[in-house]
């Protein structure tokens, strides 16, 4: 295995509430890792957990569940004071994961993600939250006459206007921050996707229909070692700071130290 030390990148600063419990954004490079590597986390997982792991047919893809599965249990861990085995999940209608700890409801509200060679969650200290959290690589194949099916005529126009070399991560940039909002609802693609769009740069949300408010939405989206781009959301409440705190973890540190790597 080699080191990952990864870099991110276009960072928006926002300013804090100075009471407010942050959201956590921890990323972690998974395409050096092996089985072997990864086999420290697997008591971690539950017996549903590892059952969904074995049932990949390629090792990349087990060792990226195990990954993105050992980091939240990892991370949910650090956040609550508990051992990462002792949580467990379950799912709402559409997919999205909640935790629970003695056979009710953690106080932690989270999301996780992965694409090819990378996996990430974020976490916030807090429940009942709606967050949610999308990861992609840049390099992975575009349709790009999807933008017309999938986006709002303002994303298309803004997509339309970048260079054509660039198109096909402008489309990824919005594609993230559109799953990071289904994801922090719970909605998933159960909801249309042109009922809502996003200004990218900053990354701004705006509703539709008028029944719908953007005012306490708060969304960010960082590049990582020019590979992979993720976008980070939350609706804001009492006590919750406006910035996300973003961190790359280092696979080998993580592997020896567990969640003390997450510091």
């Amino acid at each position: 295995m080699r080191k990952a030390a990864s870099r991110l990148q276009w960072t928006v600063h926002v300013p804090r509430n100075r009471q407010g419990v942050e959201l956590r954004v921890w990323l972690l490079r998974v395409d050096a890792l092996s089985e072997e590597d990864v086999a420290p986390w697997l008591p971690l997982l539950d017996a549903d957990e590892k059952a969904r792991m074995v049932r990949f047919v390629h090792a990349r893809n087990r060792v990226q569940f195990a990954a993105a599965h050992g980091l939240t249990r990892l991370a949910l861990g650090r956040v609550l004071s508990v051992p990462p085995a002792s949580l467990a999940f379950v799912e709402g209608p559409n997919g999205k994961p909640s935790a629970l700890r003695d056979g009710g409801p953690a106080s932690v509200s989270f999301n996780l993600s992965h694409a090819d060679g990378m996996v990430g969650v974020a976490v916030l200290a807090q429940p009942h939250v709606p967050v949610g959290f999308d990861l992609e690589r840049f390099d992975r194949r575009i349709q790009l006459e999807l933008a017309d099916r999938y986006f709002r005529p303002e994303e298309a126009n803004w997509l339309a206007g970048l260079a054509p070399d660039e198109r096909p991560r402008g489309f990824l940039r919005l594609w993230t921050l559109k799953e990071a909002l289904i994801k922090a609802t719970g909605e998933g693609l159960s909801r249309e996707l042109d009922s809502f769009w996003f200004e990218v740069l900053p990354p701004r949300l705006h509703f539709v229909s008028r029944d719908e408010s953007e005012d306490h939405w708060c969304f960010e989206q960082r590049i990582v070692d020019d590979a992979f781009v993720a976008a980070a959301g939350l609706r804001l409440g009492d006590g919750i700071g406006h910035s996300p705190i973003w961190r790359a973890v280092d696979p080998k540190k993580l592997l020896v130290e567990g969640a003390g790597a997450l510091e």
